[in-house]
């Protein structure tokens, strides 16, 4: 189980991402080209040491997506508006995946939306226009863990 951050902006979302990815048994994290530095203060702050439990690496998106296809994983990227809801996604495709997340502001990038095999959404009622993006990845990862 992977995990891709998109262009992540805010540090505090990486610490919470990462400890959420710890919790429900990522094996990996790959920060993409122009995501906050892991080493930021307010990053470590965030994580309370989680980053010392959780194997993480820097590499461009394309790159990680592309490996990580030949490698037979499943690629979930995330989409509001063309996405499957997270709660009908069948139990068979929760084993070998990577998740992919965006940035805050645009979400998941136009060129890496087109390599995912199913893009995945919380649905939520119509008064949100979309959630968090460190709240967002810890329901769905927590769904794809169940």
């Amino acid at each position: 189980r992977i995990l891709i951050l998109d262009e992540i902006q805010d540090p505090g979302n990486l610490g919470t991402i990462i400890r959420s990815a710890a919790a429900f048994n990522i094996s990996t994290i790959i920060l993409s080209e122009n995501t906050v530095d892991l080493y930021n203060p307010k990053v470590l702050r965030a994580t309370q040491g989680m980053h010392f439990h959780i194997n993480i690496i820097s590499m461009p998106s394309v790159e990680a997506v592309n490996l990580l296809k030949e490698n037979n994983y499943l690629i979930l990227g995330t989409n509001v508006v063309n996405g499957t809801d997270i709660r009908d996604i069948d139990d068979s495709l929760k084993e070998r995946f990577c998740l992919i997340m965006g940035n805050e502001g645009n979400g998941v990038r136009q060129e890496i939306q087109d390599m995912c095999d199913k893009n995945l959404y919380i649905k939520t009622n119509e008064k949100l226009e979309s959630l968090n993006v460190g709240v967002a990845c810890s329901i769905l990862l927590y769904e794809l863990g169940r």
